[in-house]
């Protein structure tokens, strides 16, 4: 596999390589990637509460967007069946689009334990981006696993990241940032520096042109939760090693061009960007928020306290400390974002647009 690097090839590629490649990426590993026993947990292996919330949230906007959902990285399938628990009966399809077909049996054998057999009548699955896209369109973590361009900041010109294997292993090689990417280097620097020399961090193309593209064809409702800041905190002079990094066991750490294959590679989200991409194909952003401020104003703490066991001393310890993990600000309720826009439907009036006007952070983009 390392001679696929014998040449020297720009990082972002090689990131879409160790992800993505049909046979080698990581993503081809399946649900071996998932859970305690894999890499990592996200919010909907978490806590079914994290998604029976968005359920919640989405009920008043279901009927403006035909009923239709579009969910991308769907992961184990869990954010699924949690969602269609709290909104099923608004939901007329269930769409899963991911490029990771591997995922589809365990995807299907959560949602047939939890919903039936008859679930195959709801949801679908799709292999790539639908022409239209009329309906809801959920993503959760999807965006920090896009592949980033990585750069160096010098005062002579800017460089940019390559990866070729020399003498046996994989190393990096930095060469001049061709000119459109030193410009847009330059202006970060003029806007957000001065950085110190040897200052590093990553632009994320590949991700806004997916903005670009899904906004393009949206006709609905988009909601997208990751971690990730606005610009000016991205590209603060102290963050001088960027935000790129591997994840194996739970651990993060930055030895990215090792384990080809068999380690995450994410980057945290620049949403400054994404709220520039989503505005410039005429969606019109519903709100920004912290994750944890959304899910508390659509009601967790009430789902929760329906639980049979969520008060009980020891069988809620563990489903206290997984809420606490998703809605507190040391965790993931201020590391993760939760932005929304739409286009060509109105959600005035709806619930998910009031608890935007009441916990709105757009004015940081």
């Amino acid at each position: 596999m390392l001679s696929n690097f014998n040449h020297a090839t720009r990082f972002d590629e090689f990131m879409r390589f160790a992800l993505y490649d049909p046979q080698n990426g990581y993503y081809a590993r399946g649900e071996q990637i998932f859970g305690r026993q894999g890499d990592f947990v996200t919010a909907p292996e978490l806590s079914p509460l994290f998604g029976q919330t968005l359920g919640k949230a989405l009920r008043d906007v279901l009927p403006r967007c035909n009923g239709v959902v579009y969910e991308f990285g769907a992961g184990t399938g869990q954010l699924a069946c949690d969602i269609l628990q709290t909104a099923g009966d608004l939901i007329t399809q269930y769409n899963i689009v991911d490029v990771s077909a591997g995922l589809k049996p365990m995807q299907l054998a959560k949602l047939k334990a939890l919903h039936g057999p008859e679930v195959v009548q709801k949801v679908h699955w799709l292999g790539e981006l639908p022409d239209e896209l009329r309906g809801v369109v959920l993503g959760n973590e999807v965006l920090d696993a896009t592949p980033v361009r990585r750069f160096k900041w010098q005062s002579d010109g800017p460089l940019e990241a390559w990866v070729q294997h020399l003498n046996g292993e994989l190393r990096w090689v930095w060469k001049p940032a061709d000119p459109v990417l030193a410009t847009a280097i330059s202006d970060l620097q003029s806007a957000h520096g001065p950085w110190p020399e040897g200052y590093e961090s990553e632009i994320a193309e590949q991700s806004t042109a997916w903005v670009k593209t899904m906004t393009e064809r949206l006709n609905g409702l988009a909601l997208m939760i990751d971690y990730g800041f606005h610009e000016a905190m991205y590209y603060h002079p102290t963050r001088s090693k960027g935000t790129l990094r591997a994840t194996s066991r739970h651990t993060a750490h930055d030895d990215f061009l090792v384990k080809v294959g068999q380690q995450d590679l994410t980057a945290h989200v620049n949403f400054s960007a994404v709220y520039e991409a989503l505005t410039s194909c005429n969606g019109e952003l519903e709100g920004y928020a912290h994750q944890g401020e959304f899910l508390l104003a659509h009601g967790i703490l009430e789902l929760a306290q329906q639980q049979p066991d969520f008060t009980h001393p020891t069988r809620g310890a563990l489903m206290r400390q997984h809420l606490n993990t998703l809605l507190n600000e040391a965790d993931m309720g201020e590391a993760f974002k939760v932005i929304c826009w739409s286009k060509g439907v109105n959600a005035e009036g709806t619930q998910l647009a009031q608890v935007f006007l009441d916990k709105d952070r757009s004015g940081d983009l």
